[in-house]
């Protein structure tokens, strides 16, 4: 497909799909940004009760904190839900760029989201075997150790998608003449990052790789942008540039 038949393409598909404004979408993709309830589950409720080597004291900490535990999911649930949501409004803001490409790193996004949604269900699953009665103690910790770690292997598979979201994403952004390109260099970094943190204790386990994690800053420069100056992008705007 030619340069010209991309930008015919994206064009076309802005002119039909008028409903939502890639302001409007700028405004839902950074939105995220104002709720913390990715990082209060997954760090502040998961991080202080879930211990992945000692069956022992999660078990304890899961009968003893029921009501912090179960806050952590729904907070995880709300985050998963938001993230479709989140993959439409980014396919919006991005499509005038490659509208087919764009609709492939929001499919990404959606994938991720269902197999971060089923590997929660393990931290559900192990809270009701942590807290039912008449099971052998030794047994009980055993299979909660071993629920908890389930989540943890389905969530590196998970962040395996989510890096390649990132990554194409960021060769869009890079590409988008109507968004910094230093943001573009940021996600593709970001995602570089999961995919590699995600692959460490397979292939990289000498290697202490945790020090990646700085690049998810890319997400949030990104996020911050989309509220600053994204939602001032306007339709007209863009075509004249992918006229240009």
């Amino acid at each position: 497909m030619t340069k010209e038949m991309i930008q015919t393409d994206a064009i076309s598909v802005m002119k039909e799909q008028r409903g939502v404004s890639m302001g409007t979408a700028a405004l839902i993709a950074g939105f995220p940004l104002m709720i913390f309830t990715a990082p209060f589950g997954e760090f502040y409720v998961f991080g202080q009760l879930i211990h992945y080597h000692d069956g022992a004291r999660t078990t304890q900490n899961l009968v003893d904190h029921p009501q912090l535990f179960l806050s952590g999911i729904m907070a995880m649930v709300i985050t998963f839900i938001y993230d479709i949501v989140l993959a439409w409004a980014c396919y919006i803001f991005i499509r005038p760029v490659n509208p087919l490409l764009a609709l492939l790193g929001a499919w990404l996004r959606i994938v991720y989201t269902g197999l971060a949604m089923v590997a929660l269900f393990n931290f559900l699953y192990a809270f009701n075997v942590a807290n039912l009665p008449g099971i052998e103690e030794a047994y009980r910790q055993q299979q909660v150790l071993q629920l908890v770690n389930a989540r943890r292997f389905g969530m590196e598979l998970a962040y395996l998608v989510f890096g390649s979201y990132l990554i194409l994403s960021g060769v869009l952004i890079y590409k988008a003449s109507y968004i910094p390109k230093i943001l573009g260099i940021m996600i593709v970094l970001a995602g570089v990052a999961w995919i590699m943190m995600s692959l460490q204790p397979y292939f990289f386990r000498s290697y202490d790789l945790s020090w990646m994690m700085y690049f998810a800053i890319g997400e949030l420069a990104f996020g911050i942008w989309l509220l600053v100056k994204g939602r001032k992008v306007k339709e007209s705007e863009v075509e004249e540039l992918a006229l240009s």
